[in-house]
C-alpha cells in the first residue's frame, strides 16, 4: 500500500481535474506538475490494463493516492450482488497498481429510511471490507452533495463518520462536500481515526451549478482553518486536489493545478 512521502506535504492530483486523455498522458501531466502521487479513475486503469498501468506509474515515480471507484449499490439484493463483484474486482486492481485507498460512494437508498439504509450498507459491504483489509487497501467512503442522493446516503461529514464506523471502513474528507456543515469542527475530530484521504477544492460565492469547484485559496471554504484541524487529528496522508468544472477549464489545468499545489504546500502544516 502506498504511503505519504517522508519529506514535504503529501499532495496528489486527481485525474478528474485533467482534460480527457489516456492514463499515460495523465501520468505525464502529473509528473510534470511535480507532485508525488496521482489518483486515477478505475475506468482509465482498466482501459490501459492494470499491469501496464502499474509499469507506467513505477516508471514515472508516482504513487497512487486513491483509485476512484464511484458507487456501491446496496438498496436491493440484485444491486448488492453486482456491487460486490465490481468492488471485489476493484480491490484486486488497486492492490496490483499499489493504490493506498479506493474512493467510493454508498449508492442510493431507494425506499429505505436513512437508518435502514445505513444498516444494510454496513451488512452489504462487509465481505468487501474484509477483502480490502487482506489486500492492504483502505475503502474510503466520501461525502457528497445532496444533489447526488441517487448515488450516496453520505452527505454531511458526521453521517459519513457514522457510516464508516458502522461498516468498519475508512473515509475521505471531500472538503467541497462538507465545509459548510454546522458541526464541521466536531465532525473532523470524530473522523480522525478513519480518515484515509482528504480531497481539496474551493467554492466561490455565487456559483450555483455543479460541478463548480475552484482552485484552493480562491474561494470561501476556509481551507486555511480546516486543513490544520484535519492535521491536528493525526492525519498524515495525501491531500488530493480534485478541481472540476468551468473555472479550471477556463484557466487551464496546468496553470490552475500549479497554483493549487503552491497554495497547498503553504497551507499543510510542516509536522
Amino acid at each position: 500500500m502506498t504511503s505519504a512521502p517522508a519529506d514535504g506535504p503529501a499532495i496528489s492530483i486527481n485525474t478528474l481535474s485533467l482534460p480527457s486523455a489516456s492514463l499515460g498522458a495523465h501520468i505525464e501531466m502529473v509528473r510534470q506538475l511535480g507532485v508525488t502521487a496521482i489518483s486515477p479513475t478505475l475506468e482509465a486503469v482498466i482501459e490501459a490494463g492494470p499491469a501496464k498501468a502499474a509499469k507506467m506509474l513505477r516508471a514515472a515515480g508516482l504513487a497512487v493516492a486513491t483509485l476512484t471507484h464511484r458507487a456501491f449499490g446496496f438498496a436491493s439484493s440484485d444491486e448488492t450482488r453486482a456491487a460486490y463483484e465490481r468492488l471485489d474486482a476493484t480491490i484486486a486492481i488497486a492492490a496490483q497498481i499499489g493504490a493506498g485507498t479506493i474512493t467510493f460512494t454508498t449508492g442510493g437508498r431507494g425506499a429505505l429510511t436513512w437508518l435502514e439504509a445505513a444498516n444494510r450498507f454496513a451488512e452489504a459491504i462487509a465481505p468487501c471490507a474484509e477483502r480490502a483489509r487482506q489486500a492492504g487497501v483502505k475503502l474510503s467512503l466520501e461525502p457528497t452533495s445532496h444533489l447526488y442522493a441517487d448515488a450516496s446516503i453520505a452527505h454531511g461529514l458526521m453521517d459519513t463518520v457514522t457510516l464508516a464506523r458502522g461498516a468498519g471502513i475508512y473515509l475521505g474528507i471531500d472538503v467541497f462536500a462538507c465545509w459548510f456543515d454546522s458541526d464541521i469542527e466536531e465532525a473532523i475530530a470524530a473522523a480522525g481515526p478513519y480518515v484515509a484521504l482528504v480531497q481539496v477544492s474551493d467554492y466561490v460565492a455565487g456559483d450555483r451549478g455543479l460541478p463548480c469547484r475552484a482552485i484552493p485559496g480562491d474561494g470561501m471554504t476556509r481551507l486555511d482553518r480546516l486543513i490544520p484541524l484535519i492535521h491536528a487529528t493525526g492525519f498524515r496522508g495525501y491531500y488530493d486536489i480534485e478541481v472540476i468544472g468551468p473555472r479550471i477549464e477556463a484557466e487551464g489545468a496546468e496553470s490552475g493545478l500549479a497554483r493549487a499545489i503552491q497554495w497547498l504546500r503553504g497551507a499543510i502544516p510542516a509536522n
